[in-house]
């Protein structure tokens, strides 16, 4: 991997991590690479911040799972690899702990470092490099409706059940171990390219978890007023649905999420740990 030009983005609100975000500029500077940083990191060191991240080779995000989902923004539309240096509590997506951080950089210049690629979903007929997630769309009430929300999901164009409840998840297999597990769905290993679907709290006792194939169309219509409705793709973006509009159509993406790593994973013991994290 050729690396000559890197972005570095940030979380501002974790101020105990611009230490580590100094280390990382510091070590990126030793080995000649051009930097472009974000406004806010840009200030917080009183350097230039970057017009553009278009021609990065990497960007390297400092910050938990949801900094690297925003980064996604920048990542997915010009086909940048990440590298995350975990600041947060869970941490899936990172591959670099600050511990070791030099280490770990020097490993990624001596040519270590392989590429993991992570299946994103679309909606169908939305511009496809703003209307993405990697971890989850969610079809929920929006703003201060109330009562029960009755939806349709169909898999290529067939019935397959009836939901009433608080919505639905329609995960990643990335995604199988945020929203969708706290609303009872099933973990899935990410190597798998797959939908996730399962309803938030289902007024009904035979609504159970499904998992989809990557190649199926998922559709979800709501049943009813929609106008109160909206999908929300990564807790980041909303698309609001309407009397015009109560379907969506959830398909597989044609770009992924790329992530830089760095050793094969452990996923099963980063999953003992991680899950550890949420409950001691």
């Amino acid at each position: 991997m050729d690396i000559r030009t890197v972005g570095v983005m940030w979380n501002p609100k974790k101020s105990a991590g611009l230490p580590v975000a100094r280390r990382v500029i510091n070590v990126l500077e030793e080995h000649d690479v051009a930097l472009r940083l974000d406004p806010s990191l840009a200030s917080a060191f009183r350097r230039e911040a970057a017009k553009s991240f278009a021609d990065c080779d990497l960007l390297c995000v400092l910050g938990g799972d949801g900094t690297l989902l925003s980064a996604l923004d920048v990542a997915i539309p010009n086909d940048i690899p990440m590298l995350g240096v975990d600041l947060g509590r869970v941490g899936f997506l990172s591959e670099v702990e600050p511990d070791d951080l030099e280490e770990n950089f020097e490993r990624l210049f001596a040519g270590e470092g392989f590429m993991e690629e992570r299946m994103i979903m679309e909606i169908e007929g939305e511009d496809s490099r703003r209307m993405f997630a990697l971890n989850e769309i969610c079809v929920m009430r929006r703003g201060h409706s109330v009562g029960i929300l009755s939806l349709e999901l169909a898999v290529n164009g067939t019935l397959l059940d009836r939901i009433s409840g608080d919505g639905l998840i329609v995960a990643s297999a990335t995604g199988s171990t945020a929203y969708s597990l706290s609303a009872g769905g099933p973990i899935v290993s990410p190597g798998l390219d797959c939908f996730v679907l399962t309803p938030v709290c289902p007024h009904t006792m035979s609504a159970r978890p499904f998992v989809a194939s990557a190649n199926d169309r998922i559709s979800v219509r709501v049943l009813g007023d929609a106008s109160a409705t909206h999908a929300v793709l990564d807790g980041r973006r909303t698309l609001e649905l309407s009397e015009e509009r109560s379907q969506i159509t959830i398909v597989k993406g044609v770009r992924t999420a790329r992530f830089v790593r760095l050793s094969e994973r452990d996923y099963f013991g980063l999953l003992r740990r991680k899950l550890s994290q949420w409950t001691h």
